[in-house]
């Protein structure tokens, strides 16, 4: 893999100006750009905003997230979004648009530098079924009518995005990362209801990824606690995304399925540069972090998988966001991300 493309932008942003978080991309992520979440700079600057914006029938309600069965020509609306979704043209998917503070500068950088890769993340589609719900508080993962929604929702902006960024780079090649912090939850979800089970989830997320690639584009996944990398895996997802800080071990314990993946083409990004505050970002030094990604990594390849593979189909990235730190140590984390990027072994 070209080192250029070796660190995976990711996290909320702590700018304020689209001017400097374009700086900022041009000197780090100039060849995998991506499409930043600014939160200090706008209040509607969120993942879940991003992707339920312009859905029929979905109210935000503080942090809740509320369907309403009445709104006005629902049914109607809900036909549009199935025309969308099994008809994919522009003009059907505008409808469904999203946006966002810094997409009109995000879209001159795609047109001016024409990269390989860029990046946007929207909410997966588990975690979408568990944050919205009805007005009586049910989440709506286990009935197939609202399931069908939010595969439709998360399926039509990712759509709707990738031919944006193709009509401006056609050769460009959009990844679609998937949040999921839900899915360290899919025991306890299980355990409370046995409509929910494991093929339903992997179902719900083989059908948002055929869709992204259906458009030309890659999907991978992101959550940040211990989960079951088997499910995303089993769906078809062509990269994961897990902390490798506080969860080093996570893949260990299935090495066969991840050298499965790695063989096909998957990519790991390992989380690897904390954020969590000021203070430990502050201690940080390259290589302390070198030393400590080598040893993480070292350890899925003792667990059994392909040193030449493990290595070469790895990315890294900061462990979350960094708007909530000050500008010099948000900087600083996203600088080492880059400089460990480039010092990743390439192994024959």
């Amino acid at each position: 893999m070209d080192k250029n493309l070796r660190c995976l932008p990711s996290g909320d942003l702590p700018y304020t100006t689209d001017k400097a978080t374009t700086r900022m991309m041009v000197r780090l992520f100039e060849n995998i750009p991506y499409l930043a979440n600014l939160p200090n700079a706008s209040a509607n600057e969120t993942i879940i905003k991003r992707t339920l914006m312009n859905t029929p029938g979905i109210q935000f309600h503080d942090k809740k997230i509320i369907f309403n069965d009445n709104e006005v020509n629902l049914k109607q609306k809900l036909i549009s979004m199935d025309v969308a979704f099994n008809n994919p043209t522009s003009e059907n998917l505008s409808k469904y648009a999203f946006e966002t503070f810094f997409l009109s500068k995000y879209y001159q950088v795609i047109d001016r530098i024409k990269p390989e890769e860029t990046v946007i993340n929207l909410l997966g589609p588990f975690t979408v079924s568990q944050r919205l719900q009805n007005k009586e508080g049910t989440q709506l993962l286990a009935d197939k009518y609202y399931r069908k929604i939010v595969i439709q929702t998360v399926s039509i902006k990712a759509m709707w995005i990738i031919n944006k960024i193709k009509e401006l780079s056609p050769n460009t090649k959009p990844i679609i990362i998937l949040e999921e912090p839900f899915l360290h939850k899919v025991g306890d979800i299980k355990r409370s209801n046995e409509d929910i089970t494991r093929d339903t989830i992997i179902n719900m997320l083989s059908k948002v990824i055929s869709k992204i690639h259906d458009f030309n584009a890659k999907a991978g996944i992101q959550c940040f606690e211990k989960c079951d990398w088997k499910i995303p895996i089993e769906a078809g997802v062509d990269l994961i995304s897990f902390d490798a800080y506080n969860n080093p071990n996570n893949l260990n314990i299935i090495p066969e399925q991840i050298n499965n993946f790695l063989a096909k083409g998957g990519r790991i990004n390992w989380a690897i540069v904390p954020t969590r505050n000021e203070t430990l970002v502050k201690s940080l030094n390259i290589d302390n972090i070198y030393d400590r990604f080598i040893k993480t990594i070292d350890g899925l390849v003792i667990a059994g998988t392909s040193e030449r593979l493990t290595y070469n189909r790895s990315t890294v990235s900061i462990q979350g966001n960094v708007d909530h730190l000050p500008l010099i140590f948000a900087e600083k984390a996203l600088i080492l991300a880059n400089q460990l990027s480039k010092r990743i072994p390439i192994k024959n």
